[in-house]
């Protein structure tokens, strides 16, 4: 089983591009197949060659986080929950603050290949992702005083000062060993089913 986890999220790229390509095949085989992404001398390099290709080699990763992130929009919906504009601009505002220039954050926006839209939507994914796990896997303020008790000398700091420190560290450490768990109960809920056959084979391995 494809292990779960979109706390980076590089593969978006990617994801769009499988898509717009498998769309385009839908839509007008004939076209996709003639449809050049490259040429070597007389020889073209199709549309269809390279979702082909790129299918086979990272398919199963793409098309599994795909699902794992359309499950986290679909269930955040069912419960109501939602990530405000704000809540983003938390996010990114100390980014801009570190970097200090709005030049220089031009130049950190284009080392990762996007642009501020796609870093918000990025960021906004990532914040529902946390309250839908939050939501599900609840940290309980006994969890929060243990944890405290028995690292409190390494903390160095009261209760209160340390307690959204270890509330996010415990709410991650919940994802990490609940994801597949999750996953697994999503995919029945919202009764999902990969249709390619390659992909069906490379989620068995």
């Amino acid at each position: 089983m494809k292990k779960f986890d979109i706390s980076i999220l590089t593969v978006a790229v990617l994801l769009t591009g499988l898509a717009v390509i498998g769309v385009s095949q839908a839509k007008d085989s004939a076209a996709a197949h003639t449809s050049a992404v490259a040429t070597v001398g007389n020889t073209a390099i199709s549309q269809t060659a390279l979702y082909e290709q790129m299918k086979k080699e990272a398919g199963a990763k793409v098309v599994t986080d795909l699902i794992a992130i359309e499950l986290c929009k679909q269930e955040a919906a069912a419960q109501g929950i939602k990530v405000t504009e704000q809540e983003i601009d938390a996010k990114i505002n100390p980014i801009k603050d570190k970097l200090k220039t709005p030049e220089k954050f031009q130049e950190y926006l284009q080392e990762r290949k996007m642009n501020e839209k796609e870093l918000r939507e990025r960021f906004g994914m990532l914040l529902l992702r946390d309250k839908v796990f939050e939501k599900a896997f609840p940290v309980t303020e006994e969890q929060i005083k243990e944890y405290y008790e028995k690292n409190k000398e390494r903390l160095g700091k009261t209760y209160e000062e340390a307690r959204p420190e270890i509330a996010e560290k415990l709410l991650e450490r919940n994802r990490r060993k609940h994801s597949d768990e999750w996953l697994e109960q999503m995919k029945k809920k919202y009764n999902v089913q990969i249709m390619d056959p390659v992909l069906v084979e490379q989620a068995k391995e």
